[in-house]
């Protein structure tokens, strides 16, 4: 457990009313993380709330991980998984462990302010009815450099607590663009009224599903603060489950099982508007994908469940640009594969991204 008495005296007033404060779990899990566990476990062990207590939850690293979390001794708490339990199965584990009443599940390449924990704890203690609160970030490159920051859509602002029609309506209208998972912190007595992440089920959506699941028992709070920097475009998973993925987008099914599960009755026209339209996008992109792949009755198939109303129904979507590209491809579907198509379809939606991260990486050597 993290304690400083400088910080303690300097934050809170005297030792004796420390222990007054609930103690935070901050759960890390990592997998081969070298390159940037260091820089993240410094600014999580910088916080300006001292009644802490970091685990490691090191997911059978390969790398210099664990030599990295040994090198700060007693003062994180490390667990080393004897096999790969997979992202969200080794946050469960870290979650099981925790010894806060509230838990934080921080990431191991992410930056933390010093004051997130503190910030977080307080809207927590202000409204005793909410279970969980997130914050804002700041979008960085993996060498650290700015690129963006999250803008909250209206009816999210305020840094209130937030009732499940908003969260659930938001979720619809503008996708998981604002529960930033490696922001969250929960009361454990939330995780254990609600249960562990879902992974078997969900993989690498599991996190949505958890908050929908906080979110139908009890308010969550959003803070409108910046309180860290969460670095894109290193994860060679992500990315390569990204490349050419042909299967539905998983925040889909999990938004059909909450919409058949009750949320129909609360979801406004303009939320499911948008909702279809970002599901066409989607089919339209999986459509692009399987054409690439030489896979032309897939492609068809995903395209006759495309209508042009579903794609100008809400402005949430590049109406024009979707409506030219769904054309398009109605005319690609009639005729056999052209290579220098599928090629130029390749160039524009994945070699791009892929070299742009490489000639980034260039400039640094």
């Amino acid at each position: 457990m993290v304690l400083s008495v400088a910080r303690l005296k300097r934050g809170y007033g005297v030792a004796s009313g420390l222990f007054s404060l609930p103690l935070v779990s901050v759960v890390v899990p990592v997998y081969n993380g070298e390159r940037y566990l260091r820089e993240s476990l410094d600014s999580i062990l910088a916080q300006t709330y001292s009644r802490t207590e970091v685990l490691v939850i090191d997911d059978a690293s390969t790398d210099g991980t664990s030599d990295i979390i040994a090198s700060y001794g007693d003062r994180v708490r490390c667990h080393r998984q004897s096999r790969n339990r997979g992202g969200f199965g080794n946050t469960n584990d870290g979650i099981s462990v925790a010894r806060g009443e509230y838990v934080a599940v921080y990431h191991a390449d992410d930056v933390y302010l010093p004051t997130i924990v503190e910030r977080e704890v307080e809207f927590l203690r202000r409204h005793p009815e909410t279970g969980a609160v997130f914050c804002q970030d700041v979008f960085i490159d993996p060498f650290g450099r700015e690129y963006g920051r999250l803008e909250l859509p209206p009816e999210l602002r305020g840094s209130r607590p937030l009732e499940y029609s908003v969260i659930f309506n938001a979720l619809l209208t503008y996708r998981n663009s604002f529960f930033r998972c490696p922001c969250s912190m929960v009361r454990a007595s939330v995780y254990r009224d609600v249960g562990t992440y879902r992974d078997e089920m969900f993989l690498g959506a599991s996190d949505l599903d958890m908050w929908l699941r906080i979110a139908r028992r009890y308010p969550v709070g959003i803070l409108e603060e910046y309180l860290f920097r969460y670095r894109h475009g290193h994860d060679s998973v992500s990315l390569r489950n990204q490349h050419l993925r042909t299967d539905p987008e998983r925040y889909f099914q999990i938004m059909d099982l909450y919409l058949e599960d009750g949320g129909r009755a609360m979801a406004t026209p303009r939320a499911l508007a948008a909702y279809e339209a970002h599901r066409a996008e989607e089919r339209l992109m999986r459509v692009i994908n399987h054409y690439i792949l030489d896979q032309c009755e897939h492609s068809r198939a995903i395209l006759r469940l495309v209508h042009a109303n579903q794609i100008l129904g809400s402005p949430r979507v590049q109406r024009g640009r979707l409506l030219v590209l769904f054309l398009v491809l109605k005319i690609l579907a009639r005729l056999p594969r052209i290579r220098p198509i599928a090629n130029l379809f390749y160039q524009h939606w994945h070699a791009t991204s892929a070299s742009g991260l490489w000639q980034s990486a260039q400039r640094e050597i």
